[in-house]
């Protein structure tokens, strides 16, 4: 016996319809008339099977049919629990400082003076050799935060990864690393030592074009656009297996003029394959989308597509993932420059938020009640959550949140809006990547 997956979106997109199954992220569409016989074949299952049994393979396959004993809730708690708690890989995002050469309006961090010590290195570097050599994670990946981590790229950046480098291949795991930087202290030197250390993912925002870029990031008053374009053309020829990922901030004037697109034409063409977009409503001016954003947005993206850039999902949707983010799982650490830890990098890093330290062992001891609260129930245990249609693309709240506010929901009555958006979003994009 067969029954229909309570994760099925019929959306309207254009002049057809979108049907979207929330739980393997598949998406076709078909035209009104198509879409009203297959409601009637889903009202009668076993009728639809009979006469038309290719179709109701096909619709099997992609999750929208499902067995009559299949419990999609508990599968989706079920792999909620793998990802959190079995998933082993290590992931420690470190920062070296809070200090930035810029001053970004809409960040949220404090940007305190003061850079990572000799002895907290030396206790980071002890704490990497216990979970390598005595905890055995099967593969390890740092990813440098800040502030601005290239502030103390050859104090604390190059000689922590290359000693992680050196410190897998002697163990025999895999090792990789990656960056969130402004991107304006890049020079070709430090390339060279990027390449030693294998430093090749590399998150990179714009805010706009050079005008509305320089507006709000610049060192000081000094424009910054043409540097940060320069950087990274020469990150993207020196260095053969990077990838950045471009991040378009934006707010409601961003789109307001087509000078946006001449984002689109600063990286030759030869690069463009190193090079993600993905565009990203700064946080204090999410709201509804301008006439002007809702018509530029899309073209935007198909014109990244077409000038050959990569694409990322323009969305926020956790299709496949069964968790919010990475700091929801018990192998992820992030250590501060002051040896203080924490799980959330959007939050302040305040005494108060801190949830343990890095002793002088270069053990990561927890605050047993803070931990504890933070996974002893995941984010989605709550009725609210487990009711909800839109559970697996959601996943319920950050743990962060939920720490802070409890269980409910973060969209309320704009919930069905904001995700048939997002699903929409994300099945225009993976129809970009699929003619690539």
């Amino acid at each position: 016996m067969s029954k229909l997956s309570r994760y099925n979106y019929f959306l309207d997109y254009e002049d057809k319809k979108l049907l979207f199954n929330g739980l393997k992220g598949s998406g076709f569409c078909m035209t009104q008339s198509e879409y009203t016989l297959l409601q009637k074949m889903f009202a009668n299952l076993d009728f639809f099977e009979k006469t038309y049994p290719d179709d109701f393979l096909r619709l099997k396959k992609l999750g929208y049919i499902i067995e009559d004993s299949f419990d999609e809730i508990a599968f989706i708690r079920f792999k909620n629990k793998q990802k959190v708690f079995s998933d082993r890989h290590y992931h420690l995002i470190i920062n070296p400082t809070q200090s930035c050469n810029f001053r970004c309006w809409y960040c949220y961090e404090d940007h305190k003076s003061g850079k990572m010590s000799d002895t907290t290195i030396r206790r980071l570097k002890k704490h990497l050799k216990i979970m390598i050599e005595n905890e055995r994670i099967p593969s390890l990946h740092i990813g440098w935060f800040g502030g601005e981590p290239l502030l103390c790229f050859d104090s604390v950046v190059y000689p922590v990864s290359l000693y992680a480098k050196r410190l897998c291949k002697r163990n025999n795991i895999p090792f990789t690393l990656s960056i969130t930087t402004n991107a304006y202290l890049i020079n070709n030197d430090m390339t060279e030592k990027l390449k030693r250390i294998g430093l090749n993912n590399y998150q990179i925002t714009l805010d706009g074009d050079r005008e509305k870029h320089d507006s709000v990031r610049n060192n000081n008053g000094m424009p910054s656009y043409d540097k940060i374009i320069e950087n990274i053309n020469l990150i993207c020829n020196k260095l053969e297996h990077a990838h950045i990922n471009l991040r378009i901030n934006y707010d409601e004037t961003t789109f307001t003029r087509r000078n946006i697109f001449s984002v689109l034409d600063a990286f030759p063409l030869e690069i463009r394959g190193k090079i993600s977009i993905n565009t990203q409503k700064v946080w204090q001016t999410t709201g509804n989308q301008t006439a002007k954003e809702q018509d530029l947005m899309p073209e935007f993206i198909s014109q990244a597509n077409e000038k050959k850039y990569r694409l990322t999902c323009q969305g926020s949707l956790n299709i496949g993932s069964y968790h919010t983010c990475y700091a929801s799982r018990i192998n992820y650490a992030n250590i501060n420059y002051d040896g203080l830890v924490y799980k959330c990098t959007a939050r302040n890093y305040t005494k108060e938020n801190a949830l343990g330290e890095l002793t002088k062992e270069g053990n990561i001891v927890w605050k047993a009640d803070k931990i504890a609260r933070m996974y002893a129930t995941s984010p989605m245990e709550n009725k609210e959550c487990l009711n909800c249609i839109y559970l697996p693309i959601c996943c319920g709240k950050c743990v962060q949140n939920f720490i802070e506010h409890g269980s409910g929901c973060h969209y309320k009555e704009n919930k069905d809006t904001y995700f048939s958006r997002e699903i929409i979003r994300f099945y225009k994009n993976q129809k970009i990547n699929s003619t690539k």
